[in-house]
């Protein structure tokens, strides 16, 4: 029988209670039941059994059901089931190993994505912060279990450079999540992933007075050519320590900014696909360094409506003449009576007509606006550019331009779920 078509944007997620079905063997007699209630004549074509588990987004609740009708709906279904694995601790940790590693080896070429928690090696940890040797042995040969593994989740901490050093690491998207630590984890980890991470989210982490001198007084290992990295996303970030004779990246096509100084600006490359930005009117490059961008994304936030969107600030981060696509992403505005006036507000009185100017004199082809509240209204507010046909209003969550990629952790009855969010 054909096996469904397992790859990095399947969707699914795999909790506390499915790992202790599987290792109790609950699993296993709940299936004999379903199997002797449903024939196996009755079942529906593999491929269309594809299709209806590949619609649970991320959902484990009709997963588990699915994988109870039937041995061949459970075969197809358990790549789902475990393809994203939340090792939020300790135990969870020590089950999954005991799972992957010992009980059901096989299961382990079907996990995908992989979440470390910060409290895996907490003091209540049963992994003491991963001091012992055999604990970190453990950590190597679980993921030696997991040849598929592409995306994986983390704070800082030594012991997470096992996964990206190992040969022919099949990582490929790293989301490092922190707050003050010291450098070295950070230049370790982007050193140990230089030649395979593809996609790079760092969020939340600040350092704090450490001039370029004194970083590269430093007897520390720096990333150097990050050449595989097409995609990079700083959130809530502030005096990263990059500077270009410590990071390259050369082959950089995104580059997504929310909340973060622009320390990064100086070790991107001069051209790139898609600019995604918070308004930031401190942000801002020398005008003979300016990005050569063709999309722009514009987080426009109810928090910061002081701050006005216009093609003048827009223009200290790149060459506006060259921009085909630009976008803005209104990011929590609610429905409510005040969204006119507070979006009216953000944005800068003439800043449709240099919209107006740089299609007619520019490269611009399409303004995006990407909101929860009606069309009509944004048409209402840029009517120049909706009788020009150039104005695209869109209701959605996510960017059309930087479309989502993070993946943020929730907690359902106890069990630990993923779900798709700015």
């Amino acid at each position: 029988m054909s096996q469904p078509n397992i790859n990095s944007q399947s969707t699914a997620t795999i909790s506390t209670s499915a790992l202790n079905m599987e290792q109790t063997g609950q699993f296993e007699k709940q299936i004999n039941y379903k199997m002797i209630s449903y024939p196996s004549s009755k079942t529906l074509p593999p491929e269309i059994v594809s299709l209806v588990l590949e619609e649970f987004d991320y959902d484990i609740w009709p997963l588990r059901k699915c994988s109870l009708v039937c041995k061949s709906w459970r075969n197809l279904s358990l790549p789902f089931l475990f393809h994203h694995l939340c090792l939020s601790d300790g135990k969870t940790f020590l089950r999954a190993f005991r799972l992957l590693v010992v009980d059901a080896p096989h299961i382990g070429q079907f996990v995908r994505e992989i979440l470390i928690g910060k409290s895996i090696a907490a003091q209540s940890s049963e992994l003491l912060f991963l001091a012992n040797t055999t604990d970190k042995e453990r950590l190597e040969v679980l993921f030696l279990a997991l040849p598929g593994l592409k995306v994986l989740h983390c704070g800082f901490g030594g012991h997470l450079t096992i996964p990206l050093t190992l040969l022919r690491s099949s990582i490929t998207t790293l989301y490092l999540d922190g707050t003050i630590e010291p450098i070295n984890e950070l230049m370790i980890l982007l050193q140990a992933g230089a030649e395979t991470i593809r996609f790079l989210t760092i969020q939340n982490v600040v350092y704090r007075g450490l001039s370029s001198d004194q970083l590269l007084s430093r007897n520390m290992p720096f990333p150097g050519c990050m050449l595989a990295l097409e995609e990079l996303s700083i959130i809530w970030c502030d005096e990263l320590p990059f500077l270009p004779s410590t990071i390259q990246m050369p082959n950089l096509r995104t580059l997504k900014l929310d909340n973060c100084d622009g320390s990064i600006l100086s070790c991107v490359p001069a051209s790139l696909d898609t600019l995604a930005f918070q308004i930031e009117p401190d942000m801002s490059l020398p005008a003979n360094k300016l990005l050569t961008v063709e999309n722009v994304v514009v987080f426009c936030d109810t928090v910061d409506i002081d701050d006005q969107l216009s093609e003048h600030m827009i223009g200290k981060l790149c060459v506006t003449s060259v921009i085909k696509q630009l976008e803005l992403l209104l990011l929590f505005f609610d429905c409510g009576d005040d969204i006119p006036h507070d979006f009216a507000f953000m944005i800068d009185k003439d800043f449709e007509d240099d919209m107006l100017r740089l299609h007619r004199h520019g490269s611009l082809e399409r303004v995006i606006v990407t909101s929860k509240f009606c069309p009509e209204m944004v048409h209402a507010m840029f009517p120049k550019l909706s009788n020009l046909c150039i104005l695209d209003v869109r209701t959605d969550v996510s960017p059309v331009l930087a479309p989502q990629r993070r993946r943020f952790i929730n907690t359902r009855n106890g069990l630990w779920s993923w779900s798709s969010s700015w």
